[in-house]
């Protein structure tokens, strides 16, 4: 078994290094990380399966382990896609399970859009809508019916970094400037997790001294790029999930804010072959909010997985 703590580094297309975990033997389970997720948040629920899969987990530019990596284009959907592909290739995997979670979905998702999903044997989901934006005729992007509102909000904290764009770190803003950062991050946290009583409490932690020490999973830098990705209002996926022709298994908190329910999914309408499991009592992180649930989840998702027919993955042009 491989040592949790081994940190390969695989080369990108920019010659830069990204960080990835390998954790396990047996058929390679790829696993891709949400917004501000650490690959090291994986291990609790893989450990129980190491035995049998070997787990490749990536911490995306700009955090965890690849905390120091710029995102390589505008587009931070496109630059992930990009690569998760190129860890594909360098590890040469050709028949595997892929799963993504929040981003680590929309990742997914992309590259679904873009050239399919050859090689992936089944695919889990979770928590991630297949239409960011909100449109004519689709209210269940990010935030859903608040969309206008929190991307007003997203607005203002955007507008704020552009007063100051050599910024990299709160610690680089002035003190006032830094307490309406906190107060906008604050407000945006709280929407995310469903709980408006948290916007207070999250506004005092963000401007405590060890927070801004280097805390924020996020630098500034990248905090620009993402903002203007959500705000460009495209990346709808839709059209394309009927070819994920592989097994899949669709997630959903049932108390999710980011992300409602219906339009989670339109994935199960569209796709051909999808096994929905609701987690009745979480939001967008029931992995932390329902753990024995998922654990449980994520093997019958694995056993499944490895039993499907390679015949049956997504190998477009």
């Amino acid at each position: 078994m491989v040592d949790p703590s081994r940190m390969p580094v695989v080369t990108m297309r920019d010659g830069r290094g990204l960080h990835v975990r390998v954790v396990g033997k047996g058929m390679p389970v790829l696993l891709l990380p949400g917004l501000g997720m650490s690959s090291m948040l994986w291990l609790p629920f893989v450990w129980p399966f190491a035995h049998r899969y070997r787990f490749i987990l990536p911490d995306f530019r700009g955090f965890g382990r690849s905390s120091h990596l710029a995102i390589e284009r505008d587009d931070v959907f496109e630059s992930h896609a990009m690569d998760v592909r190129d860890v594909i290739a360098h590890l040469g995997l050709r028949d595997f399970l892929l799963g993504g979670i929040s981003l680590g979905g929309t990742t997914a998702l992309h590259m679904n859009h873009r050239a399919g999903l050859d090689g992936v044997r089944a695919y889990l989901h979770v928590e991630q809508s297949p239409c960011v934006g909100n449109r004519l005729g689709w209210r269940y992007g990010l935030f859903g019916e608040r969309q206008d509102t929190c991307f007003d909000e997203f607005r203002v904290f955007a507008g704020l970094l552009g007063q100051y764009p050599e910024a990299r770190e709160l610690t680089d803003l002035p003190p006032s400037e830094r307490a309406r950062a906190a107060e906008s991050l604050a407000r945006i946290a709280a929407w995310t997790f469903g709980t408006p009583r948290l916007e207070a409490p999250l506004r005092r932690f963000f401007l405590l001294p060890t927070f801004l020490a280097g805390r924020f999973p996020l630098s500034l830098r990248d905090a620009r790029t993402y903002i203007a990705a959500y705000l460009a209002g495209g990346h709808d996926y839709r059209s394309s999930l009927r070819n994920l022709a592989m097994p899949v298994t669709l997630m959903i908190g049932m108390k999710s804010t980011p992300y409602p329910y219906p339009g989670q999914m339109a994935i199960a309408e569209s796709a051909p072959n999808v096994r929905v499991v609701r987690f009745e009592r979480s939001g967008h992180l029931p992995l932390f909010e329902e753990p024995a649930k998922f654990v449980r989840e994520l093997g019958r998702f694995l056993e499944h997985g490895s039993r499907a027919s390679s015949r049956t993955t997504n190998g477009l042009p």
